[in-house]
């Protein structure tokens, strides 16, 4: 350990006894007291400073930061919630219910954007954080990821991942049901000839859907085609989807009578394709997606979606959270599943209607 090392730890102790707002030692009396170098305290005083802890005023000595409170006994808990920097509706909606949450549910809340082509935060904030929350990008999670996750010796939930079979904390969507539940809500409508459209690059969760949709349709004894409109990462999925699924409406009636779309966004291209071939929208095609933004709403027709509970997911995950840092030992990982909620609108009809 250097002496700037030791010299940190003391401040730094020193610090957190302080009040808020009052004044901090100069260097000159750090120097003195310690009976260290100029340089010595520099390195030392900078890590205090990057933390957040001290701020340089305008004389010779250094002001305490309101960081220090979260140091107190008492204090609620620093979750970090490290987010891709991507523009992006859904990462918005988990940011909001992350910060409308806090209060409630007793925890402190930082947010970090990290470089999305990377999966996972390639360092942490240096300011005080005793737990992290993972919003990862399906296709960038890795083994690797993983492991630096792990390297940072914190509590961590994967938040909005299904990790089935993996060592982690992991609170997520319920996929297999959403699958089923949309094939429920079609099918008890009346209809029995169904489609499901692979509107996202493909991924476990994906998979999870398009089985839980396939399966519920195995048991009713209703047909099922599953039409891969070869979504990559990175293309912009209603385009894709529009042209895939207008070139198949042009050739004819569609075949199948209610569409599942895996996710809202390609929402737009089913749309489009149908209005551009005469299609309508519930009267001879339902349609039903995986989506919860306000935007639902402005369809025309509304489109009928199944939405994820994110309050839940947020409370299960600083539940997990707050149990792992009262724990004396490492616990059982937990994977947490949240089913989702259906929003019947006005892109979902029965089938007698449409004949």
């Amino acid at each position: 350990m250097t002496k700037s090392d030791r010299l940190y730890g003391e401040l730094k102790n020193r610090i957190i006894g302080c009040e808020p707002g009052s004044a901090f030692y100069s260097f000159r009396t750090i120097m003195n007291d310690y009976s260290v170098s100029q340089a010595t305290v520099t390195a030392a005083t900078r890590r205090l400073i990057d933390e957040g802890l001290l701020k340089p005023n305008t004389g010779k000595e250094m002001e305490i930061t309101d960081e220090v409170l979260k140091y107190r006994q008492d204090a609620p808990p620093v979750v970090c919630l490290a987010m891709p920097h991507w523009q992006s509706d859904w990462y918005t909606f988990i940011e909001h219910h992350f910060f409308d949450l806090a209060s409630e549910l007793g925890y402190q809340l930082e947010v970090l954007r990290y470089d999305w082509r990377v999966g996972a935060p390639e360092s942490l904030p240096q300011t005080k954080i005793d737990a992290l929350v993972l919003v990862a990008d399906s296709q960038k999670l890795t083994a690797e990821n993983i492991r630096r996750m792990n390297q940072y010796r914190l509590p961590y939930v994967i938040f909005a991942r299904d990790l089935a079979g993996i060592a982690v904390n992991c609170v997520g969507l319920d996929n297999e049901y959403a699958g089923a539940k949309a094939a429920h809500h079609l099918i008890e409508l009346g209809h029995r000839s169904l489609a499901v459209a692979v509107s996202q690059p493909k991924s476990e969760s994906i998979f999870s859907r398009i089985k839980g949709f396939r399966q519920f349709c195995e048991l009713h004894g209703v047909g099922c085609e599953v039409i891969d409109c070869d979504i990559r990462s990175g293309d912009f999925s209603p385009e894709k989807v529009y042209r895939v699924l207008r070139e198949r409406f042009a050739a004819g009636r569609p075949g199948f009578t209610g569409l599942f779309t895996l996710c809202e966004d390609s929402a737009s291209g089913i749309y489009r394709a149908c209005f551009e071939t005469g299609l309508r929208i519930p009267q001879e095609l339902s349609v039903v997606a995986i989506g919860q933004s306000w935007r639902l709403d402005y369809f025309t027709p509304a489109l009928t979606a199944l939405g994820t509970d994110i309050s839940e997911m947020v409370r299960q995950t600083i539940r997990i959270l707050k149990s792992n840092l009262a724990a004396s030992s490492q616990l059982d990982y937990e994977r947490k599943l949240v089913k989702p909620q259906l929003t019947v609108r006005n892109s979902t009809a029965a089938f007698a209607a449409a004949k």
